[in-house]
């Protein structure tokens, strides 16, 4: 009889286990997630574009000088693929691209012309980030993922100021694309069925090729399973960039930040 009971014990424990695993969000139990919505950062870019007049190297503040608004709306896609029991791709994609007339407010180095504060000019930045990292989970539990793993930025960014006189001197549109790769960790948790909270960081600082610096990209957020393989969340998303440039079309530097929330719909299955 005690045999039967404890053997019953076990079935139960067993059978619970089953259970809690099935009963959590599906961005931790289900093999695709996507998530589709507006990224809404205040931007913060600081460059220097071959900044070299009379000795003086100088960077400037894009938006101080410019007078362009600092906050932009911007599509981004996100999206997960658990191909094993362990290992995981994951995926990022926003581009945005402003352009506008101004009247400079304070003086801009670039290249080997000054472009005096009062200048009218039209001026613009382009900036697109594609991100892919394969990571391992190592946490065993059921409603919580936590793992590890490596990754790779491609970056596109360019600027341009062009003066409504004529300036003597290069004044041509700097841009750099280019990897850079990272190494990540995420924790991910589901307390029920309807809710998930979690967290990444990736993050590198080394010389690489023709950028000498270092990019950090963070998320964390709260989705709510809305339907069977439809859901809504937010997250706050932080981007930064902070390297020196090597190359022709850009020598020189950039600051780049991009800070805010990131409002999706999500589909899992």
């Amino acid at each position: 009889m005690v045999k039967k009971f404890n053997t019953l014990c076990l079935l139960s424990l067993l059978g619970g286990t089953a259970v809690a695993q099935d009963e959590v969000h599906p961005f931790i139990s289900d093999k695709f997630s996507v998530q589709m919505g507006v990224f809404m950062p205040s931007k913060n870019l600081e460059l220097s574009v071959d900044g070299t007049v009379a000795g003086i190297s100088q960077g400037f503040d894009w938006e101080a000088a410019t007078g362009f608004e600092d906050d932009d709306e911007v599509f981004m896609l996100e999206g997960k693929w658990r191909f094993g029991e362990k290992w995981s791709f994951r995926a990022q994609y926003y581009e945005t691209n402003k352009s506008s007339r101004a009247v400079l407010e304070e003086d801009v180095y670039w290249r080997n012309s000054i472009i005096l504060a009062g200048s009218s000019v039209t001026a613009g930045t382009e900036f697109s980030l594609v991100r892919a990292f394969f990571g391992r989970s190592f946490d065993n539990r059921a409603n919580v993922d936590t793992g590890i793993g490596l990754g790779l930025h491609w970056l596109e960014i360019g600027a341009f100021i062009n003066p409504d006189v004529n300036t003597i001197g290069d004044l041509s549109a700097a841009n750099v694309s280019g990897p850079l790769p990272n190494i990540g960790a995420w924790y991910y948790y589901s307390p029920s069925p309807k809710w998930f909270l979690g967290g990444r960081l990736d993050w590198l600082d080394a010389k690489i090729d023709k950028y000498d610096g270092g990019i950090t990209n963070v998320s964390a957020g709260v989705n709510y399973q809305l339907f069977k393989n439809v859901g809504i969340g937010v997250k706050y998303q932080l981007f930064r960039l902070n390297v020196n440039i090597d190359e022709d079309k850009w020598n020189g530097s950039v600051k780049l930040d991009y800070e805010g929330p990131f409002i999706y719909l999500s589909g899992n299955w």
